[in-house]
């Protein structure tokens, strides 16, 4: 009783330690979201609203991105995005590791199939990067963050790191061409 006790006691403890928001989410290769995305899309944020779901329960945002370029994949001029979270009459929930957008913020997308008029973005944030000038040169640099990455077995996963725009495009398109899964656009 007393060593049943003691793991308890340490497990508490343990669980004690843990950020409240933190979240855990499995990471997913380049490969793995390019199979679940429709598109992969370069573009600017032009409105950003958030509403209660039709049950009244669940708050969620909507984001209308302006598509500057297809990288592979269709996708129509304007997408529509809806994720999890934001503030609406005063209510505020945060939804770690979903996907938060600002206006006229220029971002770089794995866009999922449509559901009721909203695509998704695919892999939660880890497939959403913002997209900064830095020293002369445009960068991809990840979202993901408020959580932890694990992989299959439940070791952490390495963290991914801002690269060049072009560079990250490149990527992409040779690894869509590679499983011949989405149409490239050069």
């Amino acid at each position: 009783m007393k060593r049943c006790l003691s793991i308890g006691l340490l497990l508490l403890v343990a669980l004690a330690t843990l950020p409240a928001g933190a979240s855990t989410f499995l990471a997913m290769s380049q490969k793995e979201m390019l199979r679940q995305s429709t598109a992969v899309v370069e573009g600017r944020v032009l409105k950003v609203s958030s509403f209660w779901d039709v049950t009244g329960r669940i708050i969620q945002t909507e984001a209308l991105v302006q598509v500057e370029e297809t990288v592979v994949g269709e996708a129509p001029t304007i997408v529509v995005l809806r994720t999890f979270g934001g503030t609406v009459d005063g209510y505020r929930v945060e939804a770690h590791g979903f996907p938060q957008f600002n206006v006229n913020e220029r971002l770089l997308l794995f866009v999922g199939a449509e559901k009721d008029g909203a695509a998704s973005v695919v892999g939660y944030r880890q497939g959403q990067y913002r997209l900064i000038e830095s020293h002369g040169q445009e960068m991809a640099v990840p979202t993901f963050e408020g959580g932890s990455l694990v992989t299959l077995d439940g070791s952490p996963a390495p963290r991914a790191q801002a690269v060049p725009l072009a560079s990250l495009k490149d990527s992409i398109r040779a690894e869509a061409r590679r499983v011949n899964l989405l149409q490239v656009h050069e």
